[in-house]
């Protein structure tokens, strides 16, 4: 049977190619440049789930979003921490290893379990893909902007990892998408000083 995109997943795919486009820029140590085509990658994100709630979305567009997320967060947010621990190749590996893996756990579970809910409240259990690669990018600006040392930086971002997978609640509000908003622009004014 032959599955039709929603606008929804149109999103997705922008925000994917903007991950990648992100990942790139990184790579070509354009690390600022890099932050804001990725802080546009992750609105594409947020827009695709406001999307789908409004019945904009597809039978495919679960699955397609949890996928994507692996290059719109996950390698980033790797890439960052490499940045971080540069000159220890296998320290750059472990640390990359870390966040992705347990970022494709997290994933995972969210795909076959999805959000919970208590008292009528939806809940994700542990920290999303999105905050850490949110706090990944704070870290990174951090370190760029202050005296806060490089090594000191990636710990904050590897000791953030495993909350991905940990027992805590994140309550789903719609306010996320406003405290979305304001640590992109927290994070694009410090990109762009």
């Amino acid at each position: 049977m032959r599955r039709r995109l929603a606008p929804a997943d149109y999103a997705t795919l922008v925000g994917l190619g903007l991950g990648w486009t992100a990942v790139t820029l990184f790579r070509l140590d354009r690390p600022n440049a890099a932050t804001l085509t990725l802080l546009l990658a992750f609105l594409c994100d947020k827009a695709d789930g406001c999307l789908a709630r409004r019945g904009y979305g597809s039978s495919l567009g679960h699955q397609l979003d949890a996928l994507a997320d692996v290059v719109i967060y996950l390698v980033p947010t790797a890439i960052v921490l490499s940045a971080l621990v540069a000159g220890a190749p296998v320290l750059e590996s472990l640390a990359g290893t870390v966040v992705v893996g347990f970022g494709v756990l997290r994933l995972a579970r969210y795909s076959v379990d999805g959000s919970h809910t208590v008292d009528g409240t939806p809940y994700y259990r542990g920290l999303t893909a999105f905050h850490v690669a949110a706090w990944a990018l704070v870290v990174r600006l951090a370190v760029a902007l202050t005296a806060l040392p490089a090594p000191v930086g990636a710990l904050a971002i590897v000791v953030a990892a495993p909350l991905m997978i940990a027992p805590i609640r994140i309550p789903v509000t719609r306010r996320q998408f406003v405290g979305a908003v304001v640590v992109g622009g927290v994070i694009t004014s410090g990109t762009l000083m």
